[in-house]
């Protein structure tokens, strides 16, 4: 999740990362999202304030009353800052979830040497390849001409990027799925 600062502070800088990844889409968000920020931080300074005169109040009330004069007045705005404190707080809390559901589903900013565009070009790369005296089989091939994978009627029933397991597959899944809890277990 990106932090707000950064936004607030340096607009440009997510908006052109935005662009890089062509994402027109979260681009619009940026200005609603400082202009909710806005919002929210001139709400927080009148609910401060509005705390502040409620704890003054609450003094003159006791200055009042030890020297015996009336106090209602002070009484009657002590008991309505309250209501208009939660009033604001709602507000706010309305617009702070607002701003977090635009924070959590923007990217992170991109490295400076991420190319942009669509070419996967290798920085570098480490060991040797292998070679193969025959033509490698994908995963998907593999699961599927072993009879462990069903990705086609994956698709067909929830759609792209699905995948059934089945048979041994199965069971080794649960089997790591299983290793990893224990092993976090273990770890606390």
């Amino acid at each position: 999740m990106l932090d707000i600062n950064l936004i607030r502070n340096n607009p440009d800088i997510v908006r052109s990362d935005l662009k890089k990844r062509n994402d027109t889409e979260k681009l619009i968000w940026i200005d609603d999202i400082l202009k909710l920020d806005r919002e929210w931080r001139n709400l927080k300074s009148k609910t401060d304030e509005l705390r502040h005169r409620r704890n003054k109040v609450a003094l003159e009330i006791g200055i009042l009353k030890k020297e015996g004069k009336d106090a209602s007045e002070k009484i009657k705005e002590a008991a309505e800052i309250p209501k208009k404190i939660e009033e604001m707080e709602k507000e706010m809390n309305a617009k702070k979830e607002r701003i977090d559901y635009y924070l959590k589903r923007l990217p992170n900013i991109l490295h400076d040497s991420v190319p942009v565009g669509n070419e996967n070009i290798p920085i570098k790369f480490v060991g040797k390849k292998p070679e193969f005296d025959f033509e490698p089989k994908s995963h998907i091939d593999l699961a599927e001409t072993l009879g462990i994978g069903d990705f086609e009627r994956a698709a067909k029933i929830s759609g792209a990027r699905f995948f059934f397991l089945k048979g041994k597959l199965t069971v080794l899944d649960f089997a790591l799925q299983y290793y990893a809890m224990e092993f976090m277990i273990k770890r606390g």
